[in-house]
């Protein structure tokens, strides 16, 4: 009887540090480009080290996440970065499109005059190349 006690409370602690983690698949999209797959795209949980990049279809792939709610975040040079709140559940993978929008200058920049005073200077010397 000692030895099947010893046995549950084995098994019972095994099961208890068994860690149920989820993946995320998604694809970028350009959104500017009647939503032609966006590659390169930096995908990366917020407060976390999980990261990836798209490839050349817009395809990612982030694994080995715990089971709980997360802010996905989505950016490219050029683009407007997006947030997005998702569910991970180990159960079944958890699958999203983004779209990202061009990034569009604000309407009214401040602009800056710099100037450098010129300065007029001879040469006192002369270059020659002989042959």
């Amino acid at each position: 009887m000692k030895q099947l006690v010893v046995l549950f409370f084995i098994l019972f602690s095994v099961s208890l540090f068994a860690q149920n983690t989820g993946l995320v698949v998604g694809k970028i999209l350009d959104k500017e480009m009647d939503n032609t797959p966006l590659a390169f795209a930096n995908v990366y949980v917020k407060g976390s080290s999980s990261k990836a990049t798209s490839d050349f279809s817009g395809m990612f792939l982030l694994e080995n996440l715990q089971d709980g709610e997360y802010t996905l975040v989505c950016n490219f040079p050029g683009y407007e970065s997006k947030e997005i709140n998702i569910t991970v559940d180990s159960a079944e993978p958890t699958e999203i499109k983004l779209a990202l929008g061009a990034f569009t200058l604000p309407s009214q920049m401040e602009t800056a005059l710099v100037e450098s005073p010129l300065e007029k200077k001879t040469l006192k010397q002369t270059a020659t190349s002989l042959n």
